[in-house]
């Protein structure tokens, strides 16, 4: 008899074995551009043996970083499990931080064995163990940011880098590593997201403002880490209070942002456009600018989830999700109003500015083409339509809820009339 075990430890052994990956199943593009990274990560950590022998040193003080690695690892587990069930964006690893230490305190080598080391012993301490190639793409684009870092600090004398001699050059020198090493590291993860995504839009996979200063800031941690190690190892441990704090303030936003963000598009919810809308529309009234509100509805959106399943339907709204929120400027604001509906809020425009832009959205979701995976193989979603309610209001009189529902009226117009078209309400 098989039981719910044994189930589990086939099923845990078979993602070890290469064949089984579904690394296979990528579109061609996305398959070359993994192996490759994959390869030039490789090629990187044997070049960094070749340029400078590892010392005993060097092995020693990646021991020491290893081990508050993992300590650091155990400490936020819980907070790191809850993080990236919370973003679809680029995760932020606040991990890095002896990562980069170790970049300043060893050859290129050895820093490199960490990287792997602390991949490795964070892939076997996760409960849900991400798929094995997904976990090598992460750890090479590590590998190769990392590297990049140190051909930044290649002609500076690393025994003097950690030390008051280094001067303004050496903060310099370690700022230029950190921004190279997050550039190529995220910059690759990016770059295999828009691969892969059915409805690529740079603005929705890029990280926010907030996430590249937190990025960053674990890599600022990183120096300070090496700075402390050189000058006293023993007071090293003070450091892990700030993170695990951080770790806990990072999560406390995360949740702010998710209560304000729909979970299927990304866009603002509801309530949370709503703000907005009153924000701008008071701001408007301020400075005698008029606004608009489109209301997009998309046309037997039913027929979609019944032909090809709910999750389907999901990967269409989020296409359109994207679309219109590419198609926009960007202090224009997009959210979901509910089900297949979505509400725009156009600032600075007249009733002829709005209408034009209600048309080009309409068109732009004609040309969507997704593409969902089935039991005879993937197949594509085209020929969306979707029909627009527009309205104006060139003195920002009303309030939102009045043009919502003048904007409401107009799309149940527009519906009546034969769908897949606008309609325009009067002026409020």
């Amino acid at each position: 008899m098989v039981t719910p075990r044994d189930r589990t430890t086939a099923s845990s052994l078979s993602v070890l074995v290469p064949t089984r990956w579904d690394l296979w199943s990528l579109r061609p593009r996305a398959l070359a551009y993994v192996l490759v990274v994959d390869a030039l990560a490789l090629a990187v950590i044997v070049l960094g043996f070749v340029w400078r022998p590892a010392s005993a040193h060097d092995w020693v003080v990646g021991g020491l970083l290893f081990l508050g690695a993992a300590v650091h690892a155990e400490a936020a587990r819980h907070i790191e499990r809850v993080r990236i069930s919370r973003t679809d964006r680029p995760f932020i690893d606040l991990k890095s931080m002896w990562t980069f230490a170790g970049l300043l305190l060893m050859h290129l080598g050895p820093a490199l064995v960490l990287v792997t080391v602390t991949f490795a012993y964070w892939w076997i301490r996760n409960e849900q163990h991400p798929p094995p190639h997904r976990w090598i793409f992460s750890w090479a684009t590590v590998v190769l940011g990392t590297g990049a870092a140190a051909l930044v600090l290649v002609d500076f004398d690393r025994a003097a880098l950690l030390t008051s001699a280094a001067g303004p050059r050496g903060l310099l020198l370690i700022a230029g590593a950190a921004v190279a090493r997050w550039t190529v590291n995220h910059g690759l993860v990016v770059g295999i997201i828009l691969l892969l995504s059915s409805s690529p839009t740079v603005r929705r996979h890029l990280a926010s403002p907030s996430d590249t200063l937190l990025g960053l800031g674990a890599l600022a941690l990183g120096a300070a880490l090496a700075v402390l190690a050189a000058a006293s190892p023993w007071l090293v441990p003070i450091l892990l209070v700030p993170v695990i704090m951080l770790h806990r303030g990072v999560l406390v936003d995360q949740f702010r942002q998710a209560a304000r963000t729909d979970p299927k598009t990304g866009l603002a919810n509801g309530a949370a456009w709503a703000e907005i809308a009153a924000k701008e529309l008071a701001r408007a009234r301020r400075i005698g600018s008029g606004l608009a509100v489109l209301m997009v509805d998309l046309d037997n959106f039913k027929a979609v989830n019944d032909a090809h399943g709910h999750l389907a339907g999901d990967e269409v709204l989020r296409a359109v999700a994207a679309t219109l929120a590419a198609e926009v400027r960007a202090y224009d604001a997009v959210g979901r109003f509910g089900g297949e509906e979505f509400v725009v809020l156009l600032s600075g425009v007249d009733t002829a500015a709005a209408a034009r832009t209600a048309d080009r959205l309409r068109l732009r979701i004609r040309a969507i083409d997704v593409t969902v995976p089935g039991v005879g193989g993937p197949s594509h979603i085209r020929g969306l339509t979707a029909s627009v309610g527009c309205v104006a209001s060139p003195t920002a009189a009303g309030t939102v809820d009045e043009l919502v529902g003048a904007a409401d009226g107009a799309l149940y117009e527009a519906k009546r009339a034969g769908r897949d078209r606008v309609v325009t309400a009067p002026p409020a």
